[in-house]
């Protein structure tokens, strides 16, 4: 039996990795910063471990993680977020025999630095957004004449910052004109780090899920997304499994053997209405919140990612599944519908062609569709639709009125 520790409990694609896991044998061990979670409170989970918050307490969390290593005599350790990658990944050597999943601190820096990835990808002829890099806020002064459209996208190099006092969060920033967009580089943390500014894509968001070996895919599977929260843009919460796309599979080819990468990466492309082309948005290297898709898919990346971790996994590329399924996070469909019936589409900028109120609603009340499952909401593994309902209905008491 092998012992795997998987962290950030609180996630759902942790809770995917539990159980897949849990189901092919191996005894696994969740940490998170709060018990009970959504991955603890699995069936497949045999122990958990409370630890100190990786995003503000990193020293602590290092450390935390590495006693708890020894104690339950882990030989796989799974990191799940990037703070938790950026924090275990210098404890490789200390750690051994037991194996880190996830590529160096060099490698991830590659691919998750965005101003990185975005020039590498002109470089090779991957296809991205119109972009402007900038080195910080002084930068944007003499780049903002070069903007001749808006709304554009503001994106930090980094989604997840690491500074003394801990992580600062880069999440994507959208300005509907200069005056926002001056605003955003005078108030936002994470951009006083490099950054860009990108056109915004209007298209269909595709991910495409790989399982990379240096300079080959071993497994491949893709989604598109179809509704997210935020409802302009974010989280998806309903997605569907599409069929690969030849473009897509080879822009990830060239970009991830560019790095010599291996292990499992998202990469995120949306296909541009106005000239067909599929552009990247970004890449992912650690496992992506709709995880749980690729596997009721067939695509079982978790005990895929085992098997190579342990030389067990025939070199040969991977690319059967379902296609058609659709998967769903039923809270974070209701919080879309609240969202839809709650604002108007200019408040929520929206995009052009979105779908109408009436359509949310009638998509929300097909829930329980053919072709269609949840990923927390399982009647075999109940007890984290129960956490989650109790947590969500305590939220909404709080929320302010």
């Amino acid at each position: 039996m092998i012992n795997v520790l998987v962290t950030d409990g609180e996630g759902r694609s942790t809770l995917a990795v539990t159980r897949s896991l849990g189901k092919k044998g191996c005894r696994v061990v969740v940490t998170g910063k709060d018990l009970p979670n959504l991955s603890s409170s699995s069936r497949y989970c045999e122990k958990a471990y409370q630890t100190p918050d990786p995003f503000h307490a990193g020293k602590d969390y290092s450390s935390a993680i590495a006693e708890i290593v020894a104690k339950e005599d882990i030989q796989i350790l799974i990191p799940m977020t990037e703070q938790s990658i950026y924090l275990l990944n210098p404890l490789s050597e200390d750690l051994l025999p037991c194996i880190i999943a996830c590529p160096t601190a060099e490698k991830m820096s590659l691919i998750s630095d965005k101003v990185s990835l975005f020039k590498r990808a002109e470089d090779i002829g991957v296809a991205i957004p119109k972009t402007l890099y900038l080195n910080g806020p002084d930068d944007l002064a003499a780049r903002v004449r070069e903007i001749d459209c808006y709304p554009v996208v503001v994106k930090p190099a980094l989604s997840r910052i690491q500074t003394k006092k801990g992580f600062i969060s880069g999440g994507v920033n959208y300005a509907y004109s200069q005056d926002e967009l001056e605003n955003l580089y005078a108030t936002k943390e994470a951009l006083c780090f490099p950054s860009m500014i990108q056109e915004r894509i209007i298209g269909e968001g595709t991910g495409l899920f790989t399982l990379y070996d240096t300079n080959h895919h071993l497994a491949l599977f893709s989604h598109r997304r179809l509704r997210e929260k935020p409802p302009a843009g974010g989280v998806s919460v309903v997605c569907e499994s599409v069929p690969l796309d030849a473009d897509m599979v080879e822009a990830s080819h060239k970009l991830l053997s560019s790095v010599g990468w291996t292990g499992v990466a998202m990469v995120e492309f949306k296909r541009d209405v106005r000239d067909g082309k599929a552009k990247l948005m970004e890449i992912n290297g650690r496992f992506w919140g709709s995880l749980q898709l690729a596997i009721t898919c067939d695509v079982d990346f978790p005990a895929l990612l085992l098997d190579q971790l342990q030389q067990k996994l025939e070199l040969q590329t991977v690319g059967h599944y379902r296609v058609g399924h659709k998967l769903k996070w039923f809270y974070g469909t209701l919080d879309h519908l609240i969202a839809r019936l709650k604002y108007s589409d200019e408040t929520l900028k929206l995009p052009p062609g979105a779908p109408s109120k009436w359509q949310s609603v009638f998509d929300f009340l097909r829930t329980c569709e053919k072709n269609s499952s949840f990923d927390v909401f399982n009647w075999g593994d109940i007890k984290p639709f129960l956490l989650e309902s109790r947590n969500y209905a305590r939220d909404a008491i709080r929320a302010p009125q």
